[in-house]
């Protein structure tokens, strides 16, 4: 690549750069609209029954579990956090522990700390590989386009869909479109916008209507159209 950049390109990185920072969204954590009342009423169940002097470690350890998912929709992370750090990890099944850390990887999602929730999710994959594995492996790839792990994260999502045949849907063009638009700011190289529209525009093929995909390919076509890349 040359050295001195062509001032229509830098141009065009300085509006792909704001048009990237004012698209910043949120990791979506699987959580949908939430019944802040029945969640607190459940909380408040939960404690109640905590209090019981009958309950085995395992069913405590339960409640305990429930109890930091409702924290966890209501946004409350740190809450969600302490409440789980009380769950006896040494008596846990696999299965209910792989859980213990998925919840906590969310967790550390929603505080935008995601070098820790890839450790946990991580763990959760590793001991339980069945159980909620599309929505783990979508959460790490999530986080390491966040934590600017961009050859990671493409890795692990081409890994999850060619794994199984899994058919790609909206998410994977979404995230790998977005990675490479990301990768062509950062690295100031053209290729990356191109492979982005590439890749915008097989998933707009398969979703005509997926305003993400539209925002990408117009951004990547902001940049390459100026240099005549087409």
């Amino acid at each position: 690549m040359k050295s001195i950049l062509p001032l229509t390109l830098i141009l065009a990185l300085v509006v792909a750069f704001e048009n990237c920072a004012s698209n910043q969204e949120t990791i979506r954590t699987g959580v949908s609209k939430v019944n802040t009342g029945s969640h607190l009423a459940q909380i408040e169940s939960i404690d109640a029954d905590l209090k019981s002097s009958s309950l085995s470690d395992e069913s405590r350890d339960k409640l305990v579990i429930r109890k930091g998912k409702l924290l966890l929709d209501l946004g409350k992370y740190d809450e969600s956090i302490s409440t789980l750090n009380q769950v006896n990890q040494a008596k846990s099944n696999p299965v209910q522990l792989s859980e213990w850390n998925l919840t906590m990887g969310k967790a550390y999602v929603g505080k935008n700390e995601y070098s820790k929730a890839i450790q946990f999710l991580n763990q959760s994959e590793r001991l339980d590989k069945n159980t909620n594995l599309m929505e783990r492996k979508k959460l790490v790839v999530q986080s390491l386009v966040a934590e600017r792990e961009y050859y990671p994260a493409l890795a692990t999502l081409t890994k999850t869909y060619t794994k199984g045949n899994q058919k790609k849907d909206e998410f994977y063009f979404e995230t790998a479109a977005k990675t490479y638009l990301k990768m062509g700011f950062e690295y100031k190289n053209t290729g990356f916008y191109q492979k982005g529209l590439q890749v915008a525009n097989l998933g707009l093929e398969e979703f005509p209507n997926n305003e993400t995909l539209k925002s990408i390919q117009k951004e990547c076509l902001e940049v390459l159209q100026p240099e005549g890349k087409l």
